[in-house]
């Protein structure tokens, strides 16, 4: 068998040449990082000893571009050297090495690991075909080589340091995976891009419109994934599927209905993301059939990899986010969060000069429910309460639980007269159908009260909750089963002179 020892010393390529052939091995040499190249190329042995300081090249380019060559990236290597920084050694076997071995007196650790390497090697190189003549290299192209694949590396450390950045630089997770292709385009041309995620029972499909496609192309290109999902790797698809999202619709605009971009299969390319060993969707990009799609599959793995790394503590984070500002029991934002938003949701009524509207709801009897039917029949009443406020109010509208069994909606660009109405509605959902819970069907009402800013008096979230708060109370006193607007002539809020 053959061995290369590549190093600049000529005592260390007679100690350890005479050592190996001592141990019949036939030793090939270099005395340098080039000429150990077109050597391990010409030559092919089956183990290659590799010094890290030589001239030309050092040792760890020297691996890096072996183990990069597919002619050359089966042999076994050793990092041979004096260095014995722990620094040193990671190096090494980042860049390829087999074994990392420190130089010295003791040879027993260098014989180990050559005997280690070549144990079945002969068998395996008997059945190899001879190295052919297009693999002999001379300096000039093992540079080329070497400075190639150094670009390579620092395009793909740079690459993966931009996808790093947006898990600092990015808060939301709709955030994250909008900047992921945001970052794609530097790369390449495409007009859409599609990344699926599953997590648990839920998933989520977010496309990101680079040009301009309608929603028939959206449409095609959905099903289009669904399908390659379901055939390729069906045990990722979340119980429920996969829910559909555009992302920066303020950006991209409203998607129009019909257009003359039309989708085509043949224009895409997409990689799954695996995390633990387990396939969690999928990232793709598409182009036209009149605009060619310009994403290498390379770039899109690498995306891929690393990307995953992102989107998915991206998407902890928000749920951790959620469970913050989010009600345990009703899934609704909790008593904290939703003055916070009132707050904002003043701010922009001041600013656009709009209306907004402000509904506290309380549920009627409810220490009866609880002792006529215990708590959990009474937790299973508030949430579906909640379901019926969802199913009967806005995406912006902003619903929250203020405490016990009382609820706060805060309807945005909403009149006194256009909050009256949505009360009203969800009042009479609640009054025409019991609600199902762990007892039986339990028939229910709600008294609401509501205020409308701006409005005398009202200057501050805490002075509209109060008001909103007095007139519940008149609801609750005027008999239950009724919305009451916030009369300061009457409720009594302190008024501005």
């Amino acid at each position: 068998m053959r061995v290369l020892l590549a190093d600049d010393s000529m005592t260390i390529l007679k100690v350890v040449g005479s050592l190996l052939e001592s141990e019949g091995f036939e030793v090939i040499t270099a005395s340098d990082g080039v000429e150990a190249a077109i050597k391990a190329f010409s030559e092919r042995p089956d183990l290659i000893l590799l010094d890290v300081t030589m001239p030309k090249m050092n040792g760890y380019q020297v691996c890096r571009l072996l183990k990069n060559e597919p002619a050359t990236q089966a042999i076994p290597i050793i990092i041979l050297t004096s260095k014995d920084q722990p620094r040193e050694k990671f190096w090494g076997y980042q860049t390829g090495a087999d074994k990392y071995v420190t130089k010295g007196f003791d040879q027993g650790p260098l014989l180990a690991a050559v005997k280690e390497l070549t144990v079945g090697r002969a068998e395996a190189a008997a059945g190899l075909a001879e190295p052919s003549g297009d693999l002999i290299a001379d300096e000039f192209d093992i540079l080329a080589r070497s400075n190639d694949l150094l670009d390579a590396k620092l395009f793909e450390a740079t690459i993966i340091n931009e996808i790093g950045k947006l898990a600092t630089n990015l808060s939301t997770f709709q955030e994250t995976v909008s900047g992921l292709f945001d970052l794609m385009a530097n790369l390449g041309t495409f007009s859409a891009g599609v990344l699926a995620f599953s997590h648990g029972e839920e998933g989520l499909m977010l496309v990101k419109v680079l040009l301009n496609v309608d929603k028939g192309y959206l449409q095609d290109y959905r099903h289009y994934l669904e399908a390659k999902i379901k055939r390729e790797h069906p045990e990722s698809i979340p119980p429920a599927g996969y829910s559909w999202e555009v992302l920066d619709r303020a950006k991209t605009g409203i998607i129009p209905d019909t257009g003359e971009a039309e989708f085509d299969p043949q224009a895409t390319c997409t990689v799954f993301l695996q995390s633990k060993g387990k396939v969690v969707g999928l990232l793709s990009v598409a182009g036209d059939k009149k605009r060619a799609l310009r994403m290498d599959q390379s770039s899109l793995e690498l995306f891929g990899v690393h990307g995953t790394v992102v989107v998915e503590n991206a998407w902890l984070y928000e749920q951790i986010r959620q469970l913050s500002i989010t009600d345990g029991l009703t899934k609704v934002y909790n008593r904290r969060y939703i003055e916070e938003r009132l707050k904002e949701a003043i701010r922009l009524s001041r600013r656009h000069k709009a209306s907004l509207s402000l509904v506290m709801m309380d549920v009627d009897h409810f220490k009866k429910v609880n002792d006529t039917y215990g708590h959990q029949a009474g937790d299973d009443v508030l949430k579906h309460l909640m379901e019926v406020c969802r199913t009967s109010t806005r995406a912006t509208d902003i619903l929250g639980r203020y405490g016990g069994e009382e609820f706060i909606l805060v309807l945005p660009e909403t009149d006194s007269q256009g909050a009256q109405i949505v009360a009203e509605r969800i009042r009479a959902k609640v009054e025409a159908m019991p609600f199902p819970t762990c007892a039986g069907r339990i028939p229910i009402t709600i008294s609401l009260g509501l205020a409308t800013f701006p409005a005398v008096s009202i200057d501050t979230a805490e002075a509209f909750i109060k008001a909103a708060d007095l007139a519940l109370y008149r609801a609750k006193e005027s008999g239950r089963n009724r919305v009451v607007a916030y009369d300061p002539k009457v409720d009594g809020l302190p008024q501005e002179e």
